[in-house]
């Protein structure tokens, strides 16, 4: 999961919630889509209040185990696309409405320049050695980010045609018996100025520790930020240069408003795994996620000083996204909800 604030370039892509309460906060969530037990959504993007994709997991499908689908109704009713997928698919990101990739597992990434028409494979550089990609963000229609496991970030200067490995890639399978570093999640501002999250891990001795790293040039150097726990992060959303959140494991919700060079941690009185974090505004956003049996919602208008629980149900909500000030969330078995003022 993979995101891109309004504020910065191109569309926003998103992250989706699952479930909700009826009326919250002067607003309004609505059941699009209730059950799916064919597929499971991972994460989408929308391009405009009514055009939107969706990826995920075809579970029952031997050989075309990835999952692409689209909507032009707000979500009302989803589409499947022609594509032939092979690997499950972790994340979705469209710069504009011509131009869009996913990724998955085994370094799968696909594209497409005709507005979903059709999709092509790319080569990553990382497939080889079955590493798993986990969220994509351009900055432009030509250049662009994909990060994963084994401490992996490549990056295209040309749309994907080539793939260039910045850090990473040589760790076949996931993680070994090294020092290692994961990334979840990668978000840009701006053409030089981003973020990865996830955790540092080590195997040998079955330790981690919360991982935050930005770039100010482009992804020539990452730098460590200062950041304190053993919590693996999900997913990070800024707003702007300064102000930003990352969410993950066991509720963690961690706010900077100095662009990452310290961060303070909000309550979200959740203990649950938070995979999702999306604002449309620098004080109204949402956190989401869960585990099996488990769906958290939380939202706040006041930055994140106070988070509100608008949980329900049983399905976990994997991902949450937005178009200007529509909200969706999806998650296990296929639902989707809106949320509108």
């Amino acid at each position: 999961m993979i995101k891109n604030s309004m504020f910065g370039t191109g569309f926003m892509f998103s992250v989706l919630l699952l479930l909700l309460s009826n009326n919250v906060i002067a607003g309004s969530w609505e059941v699009l889509q209730e059950y799916d037990r064919e597929r499971d959504y991972f994460a989408f993007c929308f391009v405009s209040a009514t055009d939107g994709w969706v990826v995920g997991e075809s579970p029952f499908e031997l050989d075309n185990k990835g999952f692409i689908g689209y909507t032009t109704d707000a979500g009302k009713t989803w589409q499947a696309s022609d594509a032939t997928v092979p690997e499950r698919l972790q994340a979705v990101y469209f710069f504009d409405k011509k131009h869009g990739w996913v990724v998955g597992d085994k370094g799968l990434v696909m594209n497409t320049v005709d507005g979903g028409k059709s999709w092509d494979v790319q080569t990553s550089k990382v497939e080889i050695n079955d590493i798993g990609l986990s969220d994509v963000h351009f900055t432009s229609n030509s250049v662009g980010y994909a990060v994963g496991m084994g401490e992996t970030i490549v990056h295209t200067t040309n749309g994907g045609g080539t793939w260039k490995i910045l850090r990473g890639g040589q760790e076949a399978g996931g993680v070994g018996d090294d020092d290692t570093n994961v990334f979840n999640a990668v978000q840009f501002i701006d053409a030089s100025t981003g973020w990865v999250v996830g955790a540092s891990l080590s195997p040998s001795t079955g330790g981690q520790k919360t991982l935050i790293q930005k770039t100010t040039d482009a992804g020539k150097n990452w730098v460590d930020l200062p950041v304190s726990g053993e919590d693996i992060l999900s997913d990070v959303f800024f707003v702007d240069a300064s102000i930003g959140w990352v969410v993950g494991e066991n509720g963690v919700i961690l706010r900077t408003s100095n662009g990452g060079e310290s961060w303070e941690r909000q309550k979200s009185n959740s203990p649950e795994k938070l995979r999702s974090v999306v604002f449309i505004s620098k004080n109204t956003g949402w956190a989401v996620g869960g585990e099996f049996g488990v769906n958290v919602v939380l939202q706040t208008e006041d930055s994140g000083q106070t988070w509100i629980d608008q949980s329900s149900g049983k399905l976990y909500v994997q991902d949450i996204g937005q178009f200007e000030s529509d909200v969706w969330i999806t998650g296990q078995n296929g639902f989707v909800k809106k949320y509108s003022k």
